[in-house]
């Protein structure tokens, strides 16, 4: 099986791909990406859970001038993350609308430039990545276009012509909900799609309702561990 090298900020996409290429190769390393984001300490934290879990080694990379020279709202405490309800999931002005208001600069094509570095140096192959059809509607650095055109780069930039691959391009995240339930085991709770970085998950930034639809036409329970103990229901 080829080596890969798996992007991962431990939301319900990266951690998918995760847990398919286990199956479908041989990760050497998994990255995560700590740019200030809001949600950062808990991305990591979820992260390095799925990595113990599945027995893949773990680096967090900090980029700092990446948060700085950007204006998103996943980074600049003074921009307002868009709250975006179920029923404006499918509305492309509404969608729109959100993504600009938390796009990075170059944030993927970035990412996957250095996994590719990372990749060629372990001998690996293959960078995982956690896209979907659903929401390459209005990111288009999620879109299958885009990562033909970063595999016709990486032909020429790396040596060993490292290829960018994500198992779930084609599929919308309820898909990929139902196929983390057919692997089996695989541990829902430890997910973080929130934007933001609080004790429990939002429920209201566009992130945190795609997940949870995904996880409503699945019909599978998820909860979190609260400071108290015991379990908070996130559904």
């Amino acid at each position: 099986m080829p080596k890969s090298v798996i992007l991962l900020s431990g939301g319900l996409d990266s951690a998918a791909n995760l847990a398919i290429a286990v199956e479908q190769s041989e990760p050497v390393l998994a990255l995560t990406m700590n740019y200030g984001q809001r949600a950062a300490l808990r991305e990591i934290e979820s992260a390095q859970k799925f990595c113990e879990y599945y027995e893949v080694p773990h680096e967090v990379l900090d980029l700092p001038w990446l948060g700085e020279l950007s204006h998103s709202a996943l980074n600049q405490m003074d921009v307002s993350i868009p709250h975006v309800k179920t029923n404006e999931l499918d509305v492309l002005k509404t969608t729109l609308a959100s993504a600009q208001k938390v796009w990075v600069p170059n944030r993927n094509g970035l990412f996957i430039e250095i996994a590719a570095s990372f990749a060629e140096s372990l001998g690996a192959t293959e960078v995982i990545v956690g896209f979907n059809a659903e929401e390459a509607v209005t990111f288009p650095d999620n879109s299958e276009a885009f990562v033909r055109s970063m595999n016709d780069s990486l032909c020429y930039s790396t040596a060993n012509r490292v290829q960018v691959v994500s198992y779930t391009q084609s599929w919308v995240k309820t898909q990929i909900v139902q196929k983390l339930v057919d692997l089996g085991n695989f541990p829902f709770d430890w997910i973080w799609s929130c934007y933001y970085g609080g004790d429990t998950a939002c429920q209201v930034c566009e992130s945190c309702v795609r997940f949870q639809r995904a996880i409503q036409s699945a019909q599978v329970g998820v909860f979190r561990e609260s400071e108290k103990g015991g379990l908070d229901p996130q559904l």
